[in-house]
């Protein structure tokens, strides 16, 4: 079946969820969501090189959510279309409809519910798992979870899984998607009037080329403790296991953050570590710390030239000093900048000179945005950023770059709520 047929089924069967009168309004909500967002890219991701052209277009998300609930179980429905403004020829039936959410939710007991599902997994600061919301299509996992909170003493346990099939298959298990195979994983969160502690350990698998699966595990903590307007975040996470080359993961990172708020300020500075290999080793990204499911563009540049830390340093890790001032203007203004160095955690050949290592410097960026929420269903947000690279960039990009990089954006929201 096409996937705009499966979309106009979904649609269909919600509207015949609103016509049911056993259905109270309270328990019913249909959301949609139109984001349109254009971009100038002259040195996004990829270095530019002098007299490389910008690529300049808009990209668009619609989204149409329903969610019902009642007393034994909640079903959630999300419909998304992304596309390129022009990516498809007129007059031809190209479909871009999928499904970015299908789950149900069941009530097992006042303190206990079970989600089936595809779902979106989204823990603590998206340091491992995360929803990258700020790509079109977005993260979302077809998974089961298991949740249990304790209200008297402030305590959530949340334990989730999936086994990724390509078909219905008659015989065997090969799996060829770029996907994990297996993935389970166990959050634990306890609340104190100012500390926070929560714990996440996970294991993925992913089918090795001669046969067999091969398991990582990750592992850690984050400590969030603070008030009075300050806050200090520290986390730490320790990954080993297989890769699918046979080799042994020996990799960890971790991560400072102090953060301040006066009035209407916020100021925070913070470092993360992520380790790498070094240049004499047979398989460095072995000892390079993969953020496996995490939203990087949150935390490594608004660029995202390090969205795949083993494969975009080159097994070299990375180290990423910031500083970062937020003001809000009035309710409804805000802006935001970033400045960020970054370094290589360990060393890296140099791929133009056999023997000698790259120096770790990486390269300096700041990031600059800004947001007006008109209504609450209206929101226009943009950006600029700059990108000032090193040789060290140049080399493991293997380009000679233009001195500076630049990416711009604007982005409208529409959130509407169908129902009120």
């Amino acid at each position: 079946m096409k996937s705009h047929q499966l979309m106009y089924r979904w649609i269909v069967s919600g509207l015949l969820l609103l016509l049911m009168p056993s259905m109270a309004p309270a328990q019913l909500s249909l959301n949609a969501e139109f984001r349109p967002r254009t971009e100038f890219r002259n040195g996004y991701r990829q270095l530019g090189i002098t007299g490389s052209d910008p690529a300049l277009f808009t990209s668009q998300r619609t989204r149409l959510s329903l969610f019902y609930e009642s007393d034994l179980y909640s079903i959630g429905l999300t419909g998304q279309d992304v596309r390129v403004w022009g990516d498809v020829a007129q007059l031809q039936d190209n479909a871009n409809v999928n499904i970015h959410e299908a789950w149900a939710q069941l009530k097992l007991s006042e303190s206990a519910r079970v989600k089936l599902g595809r779902q979106e997994l989204v823990y603590g600061d998206h340091r491992l798992l995360g929803n990258v919301n700020w790509t079109q299509q977005a993260r979302s996992h077809d998974a089961f979870v298991v949740k249990y909170r304790h209200p008297s003493i402030d305590m959530r346990i949340e334990w989730g899984g999936a086994y990724n099939q390509e078909s219905e298959r008659l015989l065997g298990n090969e799996y060829t998607l770029p996907n994990y195979k297996v993935l389970s994983y166990l959050w634990i969160e306890k609340q104190w009037e100012a500390l926070s502690v929560s714990a996440l350990a996970l294991t993925d698998g992913f089918e090795r080329p001669a046969g067999g699966t091969a398991f990582r595990y990750t592992y850690g903590t984050q400590l969030v403790y603070g008030g009075n307007g300050w806050a200090l975040n520290g986390t730490v996470y320790l990954q080993n296991g297989d890769d699918t080359a046979n080799s042994e993961i020996s990799s960890s990172m971790y991560a400072l953050k102090a953060l301040y708020n006066y009035n209407s300020l916020q100021l925070s500075a913070g470092y993360d570590r992520l380790s790498g290999g070094e240049a004499d080793d047979t398989n460095p990204r072995r000892y390079t710390f993969n953020t496996l499911y995490a939203t990087n563009h949150k935390f490594y540049g608004h660029m995202d030239y390090f969205l795949n830390i083993p494969a975009d340093t080159r097994g070299g890790g990375l180290q990423d000093l910031y500083l970062q001032a937020s003001y809000e203007f009035d309710d409804r203004t805000s802006a935001d900048l970033t400045y960020h160095y970054f370094a290589l955690a360990g060393s890296v050949a140099d791929p133009a000179q056999p023997g000698q290592v790259l120096e770790k410097g990486l390269g300096s960026e700041l990031d600059l945005s800004a947001g007006w929420v008109v209504t609450p269903e209206i929101a226009l947000k943009a950006g600029y950023s700059i990108m000032l690279p090193t040789e060290t960039l140049e080399r493991l990009q293997q380009v000679d770059a233009r001195t500076v990089q630049h990416w711009g954006w604007i982005m409208l929201s529409l959130t509407p709520s169908l129902l009120d």
